[in-house]
């Protein structure tokens, strides 16, 4: 069992948005894939959200005893609709018992604008946070991402916070 590289827990013990399990792209691999796949297990996850455009790891997941979604997204800043079908797909299965994973391939930039807008719908949680939050955890976060939740991309940037945390509006880090 191997914790995943780039894996945020949105809500701890709830959601987690992850590049797909086992590496995205050329450096996916199939020994890596079924320790990370473990560790969704382990952790309570039985629902699995692809938005990758390809049906990769698909009939793992079903092996695994794991239930799937598959919802292609071709790129984040083509996201809006597939968003909006996901927000009332995670609010009715985060009701039930168990954990829900939302993975792309490579890119993970859609899947923590995903889950930041969840926290913001259900929480009020501020998305600009949340995907700092997911930077901080190792997801990509772009532009396109702050786009996409119509927030500005220089207040997710970790130089920004840093300097609105101060008081006197400097970074700390110059």
């Amino acid at each position: 069992m191997a914790e995943p590289k780039r894996i945020w827990w949105a809500r701890p013990r709830k959601l987690c948005a992850l590049e797909r399990p086992g590496g995205g792209g050329r450096s996916h691999r199939p020994d890596r894939r079924a320790g990370e796949i473990e560790y969704l297990k382990e952790r309570g996850v039985r629902l699995v959200i692809s938005t990758m455009r390809t049906r990769h790891n698909l009939a793992d997941y079903e092996a695994a005893g794991l239930e799937w979604h598959h919802l292609p997204v071709a790129s984040c800043a083509d996201g809006a609709d597939a968003l909006e079908e996901l927000l009332p797909l995670l609010k009715r299965e985060l009701r039930v018992a168990g954990a829900v994973a939302v993975h792309g391939n490579r890119h993970t930039d859609f899947v923590a604008a995903v889950c930041a807008a969840h926290l913001h719908e259900v929480r009020g949680t501020a998305p600009e946070d949340s995907l700092s939050a997911a930077a901080d955890a190792g997801l990509t976060v772009t532009p396109e991402a702050a786009q996409l939740l119509g927030v500005d991309y220089e207040d997710v940037q970790p130089r920004s916070r840093i300097a609105s945390a101060t008081s006197s509006g400097r970074s700390v880090t110059t």
